[in-house]
């Protein structure tokens, strides 16, 4: 009988991996409709002016329809720091507070098929186009991310990589500690070592719209799950379920940005709820389908259980070294309606029974992300679909953003203290 050795295994899988993007796809083009319908709320006849007054404004590139000028993403954010400068503003942009941190908003749902991946990816191109400086981290092994807003360069070991140095650090803390001691110390292994020599540019990848950075996911998070457990076994006293929040202050980057998404992979492994004990805010998709609903609340409830065992777990080993430990806590958890659809009433129970936590607008289906022709709406242009196709789509994805910054607004004025901190479990 033959046998298939490793060797075999990682021949069969480099011939099955398919090769980077060969090259960078055509950039999303805007028209003056677009963009002072949605993204600079003003007369499109103002624009014209504006930009005929002043030519070293980006002038666009002349198209076939009826002589309307088109500009990349680049252009349009060059426009929209011109005109934030005045008294206009770009629509949908509460303030950040200049001595807050940028918070960290982690997609949740553990049994998969929920749209996570979809959410993230239109809420942090929302943000963006918006004005604000986000980044995006795809802590799902899946890695889909990456191809969606055409990264190809990507990173090789992901998110891990800052959860890896937060144990590196403490390794090393508590092997100088040893050493004191006349201890023996405890090895770091390689990838720990590595860790410690990483810059932020080694893991950050931008993206092709302007203000948008991406962490991509990587090959090695595939192996994160045992990796987290190894080294959580090896120093009792490191908490991986503060990681990611400890490298993200840590490498700065809750200044560098003003907000920070984070999507997850299903199910509920180390490397899922070391990034969802970090956030700040929890944000799980809901489709408006049928069924759907007992689906977020399993599993919602799979991820009470299991964040209340990883903190009766700290609580052991901190009450053991005679410490205290926080509490797991978020300053809001949210629902995000997605999949538009459904009838009145079903919409109306769904609003009763989750209260204040619905986000008041859902994120419409579209054909082309549901049949992978699109990744995003944001990737789709109006000439393909048709203006009365293509205009109320975007406004219902720009109603999903506005539920978003609302809360944000919220977020960041609310007196945060303990009392008005959400606790699950």
């Amino acid at each position: 009988m033959s046998t298939i050795s490793l060797s075999d295994l990682t021949t069969l899988a480099s011939a099955a991996t398919e090769p980077g993007l060969a090259k960078p796809a055509p950039p999303r083009l805007m028209s003056i409709w677009e963009i002072t319908t949605w993204i600079l709320p003003m007369a499109p006849e103002h624009l014209r002016r504006v930009l005929a007054s002043d030519p070293a404004l980006p002038q666009g590139s002349a198209g076939v329809e009826g002589g309307t000028r088109w500009f990349t993403a680049a252009e349009v954010a060059r426009l929209r720091a011109h005109f934030s400068q005045g008294a206009r503003k770009t629509r949908y942009q509460p303030p950040r507070p200049a001595n807050s941190k940028a918070p960290l908003i982690t997609l949740t749902q553990p049994q998969g098929r929920a749209g996570r991946s979809t959410a993230a990816l239109h809420l942090a191109t929302a943000a963006a186009l918006a004005g604000y400086r986000v980044l995006l981290i795809d802590a799902d092994p899946a890695g889909a991310l990456a191809q969606a807003l055409r990264v190809s360069d990507g990173a090789e070991i992901g998110v891990l990589g800052l959860i890896a140095r937060s144990a590196a650090r403490h390794l090393r803390q508590g092997n100088e500690a040893r050493l004191d001691r006349g201890e023996v110390p405890v090895a770091m292994d390689a990838v720990l070592s590595a860790t410690l020599a990483l810059q932020t540019s080694d893991l950050i990848r931008p993206t092709l719209w302007p203000g948008l950075d991406l962490l991509p996911a990587a090959a090695g998070l595939m192996q994160a799950d045992l990796q987290i457990g190894r080294w959580r076994m090896a120093q009792a006293r490191w908490q991986p379920w503060r990681a990611l929040a400890e490298g993200l202050d840590s490498e700065d980057l809750r200044s560098r940005y003003d907000l920070i998404f984070c999507d997850t992979g299903r199910g509920l492994g180390p490397l899922a709820l070391s990034v969802l004990a970090s956030a700040d805010v929890l944000l799980a998709p809901l489709p408006l389908i049928p069924g759907a609903l007992g689906g977020l609340g399993a599993g919602l409830a799979a991820l009470a259980r299991a964040l209340s065992a990883v903190q009766d777990e700290a609580q052991m080993v901190a009450q053991a070294l005679g410490q205290t430990v926080q509490p797991l806590q978020w300053r809001k958890l949210a629902v995000l309606p997605t999949r538009a659809g459904g009838d009145a009433a079903q919409r109306l129970a769904h609003a009763a029974r989750l209260g204040p936590a619905l986000l008041p607008a859902a994120l419409p289906e579209i054909e082309q992300i549901a049949n992978g022709t699109a990744a995003q709406f944001y990737d789709l242009d109006y000439r393909d679909v048709g203006r009365l196709i293509y205009a109320p789509q975007r406004e219902a994805t720009e109603a999903a953003w506005r539920g978003m910054a609302d809360l944000l607004a919220a977020l960041w004025t609310e007196d945060s203290t303990p009392q008005s901190q959400l606790q699950l479990g």
